[in-house]
């Protein structure tokens, strides 16, 4: 049976696209050393926003995340994304086992030539803290991984409609 956490449950991330990127590499990197997914010798502590982190140092995933980074900053300067979800699923069945989803709050009032709006370190800091420990208490209960595991990430997007 996948994870899947209802609006009310689900983790939400709100600031600028930097910001909103970075919040998402963090879980990643979060959800997959929690959920055993990568060997917990292919991650290292960094210490970022005055917080300790951990993060990969797998070359691949690390030029895997970069790419999903990158494509994230262009959708949320557009404000083109909603939710963002991290699937973990068995390798041999392609069963779904949990989807971790990151709903998106997108500033649509910013206009792309205006400069990017300031956020408090302490507000930085506090939502970081809160996104890791979302993630980190949500694995508390969850029961242990037995299979050999893969992972994608994936986004839900707004529809546009042109009226003529």
């Amino acid at each position: 049976m996948a994870l899947q956490l209802s609006r009310e449950q689900g983790i939400t991330l709100r600031g600028s696209a930097e910001i909103v990127a970075e919040f998402f590499s963090f879980g990643i990197n979060s959800i997959l050393y929690q959920r055993g997914i990568y060997p917990s010798e292919t991650f290292t502590r960094v210490q970022k926003y005055g917080l300790t982190l951990l993060v990969t140092t797998d070359p691949e995933l690390i030029k895997y995340l970069n790419n999903v980074v990158e494509q994230l900053k262009d959708w949320l300067y557009k404000c083109s994304v909603q939710k963002l979800v991290v699937v973990i699923s068995n390798i041999e069945s392609g069963e779904v086992l949990e989807r971790w989803q990151f709903d998106i709050e997108c500033d649509k009032t910013a206009k792309d030539d205006s400069t990017p709006r300031e956020k408090s370190q302490k507000a930085i800091q506090d939502e970081i803290r809160s996104v890791i420990r979302q993630i980190t208490a949500t694995v508390t209960f969850l029961p242990l991984l037995e299979v050999s595991c893969e992972y994608y990430t994936t986004s839900h997007w707004l529809k546009f409609v042109v009226e003529k």
